[in-house]
């Protein structure tokens, strides 16, 4: 877990420049995104992404997640830190223990391409 403690960062809310606590993990830039009010602030953390080959054409996204928090958010469950799984459609918000099992039916999921490519392979 980080115990890095949160720092305070620059932020542009409706054109003026203020401090923020921000979590250690986070890369946004808020000044450069500026937001038009406090409640809009959030945090994000570097993207993971998953890249799928495809024959006769270059890799293509097929999923990326990141860790965020918005602390303003409507729905309680966003004001603490969480993960978020998307294929570029509306995404997959996960607590940090859905995100554990999400992660764990993916090992599965990479096991049972690993066993088609082995039946692909010797049927070639």
């Amino acid at each position: 877990m980080n115990t890095t403690p949160p720092r305070l960062a620059p932020a542009v809310v409706r054109g003026q420049q203020i401090l923020i606590q921000c979590p250690s993990w986070c890369t946004i830039d808020h000044v450069a995104h500026a937001e038009g009010f406090l409640e809009d602030v959030w945090h994000c953390g570097d993207y993971a992404d998953l890249m799928a080959p495809r024959m006769g054409k270059d890799p293509e996204l097929a999923l990326f997640a990141r860790l965020g928090i918005d602390p303003y958010a409507s729905e309680p469950a966003r004001r603490k830190p969480f993960v978020t799984v998307d294929d570029g459609g509306e995404g997959y918000y996960m607590t940090p223990d859905m995100a554990d099992e999400f992660a764990e039916n993916l090992t599965a999921f990479a096991e049972k391409i690993r066993a088609m490519a082995r039946s692909a392979r010797d049927a070639a």
